[in-house]
């Protein structure tokens, strides 16, 4: 098993037993092995996504500990990668269609937090332009 699954796993399991600061630690570490991993192999899929997993673990964390700006912040981190990589003139079509898809992932639960907290105005709009251009961009299947 690769050492940032080790860590998510170890992660989890402080997480679960309510071990706040071992859980952030594994989370954290797991986040830099994978954004290392990833940077070295940008097209692959699964790196990607265990990484936004992890960032979605950190918010999870923060919430739990009555954190929301804290958590907030982690669930916009792999948000704006993804916008960013969507947006780059240096990133590949590749590149972009991943990052297309991954932002219906990264969306959700920013999404989500915004019902149960309360954001900011300029979140608040950002999340409605947001959730108004996936509906437009939503093809249908027939």
């Amino acid at each position: 098993m690769a050492q940032w699954q080790n860590l998510l796993n170890d992660g989890n399991n402080c997480f679960h037993e309510k071990n706040w600061i071992e859980a952030e630690y594994c989370y954290k570490e797991a986040a830099f092995h994978l954004d290392s991993l990833w940077s070295a192999d940008i097209k692959n899929v699964q790196l990607l996504m265990a990484w936004v997993c992890v960032s979605h673990n950190l918010a999870t964390l923060f919430e739990a500990q009555n954190n929301p700006e804290l958590s907030l912040q982690y669930l916009l981190i792999p948000h704006n990668r993804m916008l960013s990589l969507c947006h780059s003139h240096d990133s590949c079509d590749d590149t972009k269609l991943i990052a297309q898809n991954a932002l219906k992932l990264t969306f959700m639960p920013i999404l989500m937090f915004s019902k149960r907290h309360p954001v900011c105005d300029k979140c608040t709009k950002s999340i409605a332009e947001f959730k108004e251009n996936i509906a437009l961009n939503q093809q249908v299947v027939h």
